[in-house]
């Protein structure tokens, strides 16, 4: 099975894209401070979150939440799949015209079947690669999300983070681009880094230094949306080279910067 992706974004919704086939080609544990919603169309595909392990067929739909910590590989020959990024902005506004009480719908559940709403989601999703800015992708995008977010979105407001890694957490988003040591953010917290490690691992889903590099490739999307060349973003955000933003990026998105940022500009 050929690899190929075909990464897009929709400037009428501000929405992110994805139609890929991967037969090698596995995502690192990371998270992103965005949905993750996708529809398998072929082959097979699994994914770890958590401790859990969950397989998706073809016509398998998969809800991951901002935050959720996560990997995703092929089994088997590969698969090939449809991915959409809405922000969070987006679900909470189609929420609040649903008349969903919530703060932010959550997916309690990150593996569903569903023919008919995998067979909207298709359509939708090729409806919007095709960058077809006007009444009926909006409509499409609108419809399907609320048909989804009926059947298996969650009204619960999110869990907010304990104190024991707010301090950690604040000092990290602050000083994301330069070196930081487990020492110190062991010190803000008044733990030992034994205790600190496991504190963060079990309320973030991953180690520090794994959380910091999702959070540099989520700073890097916003300033390659800016125009930024790419060496530039590289060292802005905390890489030490242009080879290991570039690799790291295509790991975590599954495209290049350079091919995201033509696809922005464009």
């Amino acid at each position: 099975m050929q690899e190929w992706s075909d990464y897009r974004h929709h400037s009428g919704l501000s929405l992110d894209l994805l139609h890929a086939q991967f037969s090698h080609h596995s995502y690192p544990l990371h998270s992103h401070d965005y949905y993750v919603i996708a529809l398998v169309e072929t082959g097979l595909q699994y994914f770890r979150l958590g401790k859990q392990k969950y397989l998706t067929q073809p016509g398998g739909l998969i809800f991951l939440n901002p935050g959720e910590s996560h990997t995703g590989e092929p089994e088997g020959g590969g698969y090939r799949y449809r991915a959409m990024y809405p922000q969070v902005e987006h679900m909470q506004a189609i929420a609040q015209e649903m008349g969903m009480q919530t703060e932010l719908p959550l997916f309690p559940s990150p593996r569903r079947n569903n023919a008919l709403l995998a067979k909207s989601f298709a359509h939708m999703h090729a409806l919007l690669m095709k960058q077809e800015n006007n009444l009926a992708a909006e409509t499409a995008f609108i419809g399907t999300m609320a048909k989804i977010l009926r059947a298996f979105g969650d009204a619960k407001s999110p869990v907010a983070k304990t104190a024991t890694i707010r301090r950690a957490l604040a000092f990290i988003h602050e000083n994301y681009a330069q070196p930081i040591s487990l020492n110190e953010l062991a010190a803000l917290e008044s733990l030992s880094r034994y205790h600190f490690l496991r504190s963060f691992g079990n309320q973030v889903g991953m180690p520090p230094h794994m959380y910091i590099e999702n959070y540099r490739i989520a700073a890097a999307q916003r300033l390659l949306a800016t125009g930024l060349p790419l060496a530039q973003v590289a060292v802005q955000v905390g890489f030490n080279s242009q080879s290991h933003f570039t690799r790291r990026f295509r790991q975590t998105l599954g495209v290049t910067p350079g091919r995201y940022a033509r696809l922005l500009q464009a």
